[in-house]
């Protein structure tokens, strides 16, 4: 299993291209998996825990409105990226024009997978949800044990 953590800053480049750092590509095995996601920033998942997310939808009940949307929109709006020589993946224009990025990214491991933030937009993100560690572990302790 792979454990994406750490925080970095890059800048696209004037043909969307985004340096991925050395520490996310090491844990990468073959195709980067990119879609949009919560909050409104893209989320890249390797081939293994990209299977394991839409075995989960697959297991959602297809009669279920909430479940078809939630399948399309993950995969509609999802992409397979190769990383090249450079370490760099390219994102396609409807990603960034959805999510709103400018040039400056934020890629932010998520533990099975890493998001790829507007830097503007993460750094309004991480002001307006500025919670104590121990409040969110708190309010979490059921589903952490």
């Amino acid at each position: 299993m792979v454990m994406f953590n750490g925080e970095y800053r890059h800048n696209l480049d004037a043909k969307n291209r985004l340096i991925i750092p050395s520490r996310f590509r090491s844990q990468i095995t073959g195709i980067l998996h990119v879609t949009e996601w919560f909050e409104g920033c893209l989320a890249a998942f390797d081939e293994p825990e990209w299977n394991e997310l839409n075995e989960k939808l697959a297991k959602l009940p297809f009669t279920d409105k909430k479940a078809r949307a939630l399948t399309r929109l993950i995969n509609g709006k999802a992409i397979e990226c190769e990383i090249d020589g450079q370490g760099r993946i390219l994102l396609p224009q409807f990603q960034l024009k959805d999510a709103g990025f400018d040039k400056a990214c934020a890629l932010v491991g998520a533990s099975g997978h890493f998001e790829i933030w507007p830097e503007q937009k993460y750094d309004e993100y991480m002001d307006r949800s500025a919670v104590s560690l121990e409040d969110i572990a708190e309010d979490l302790t059921d589903l952490l044990s």
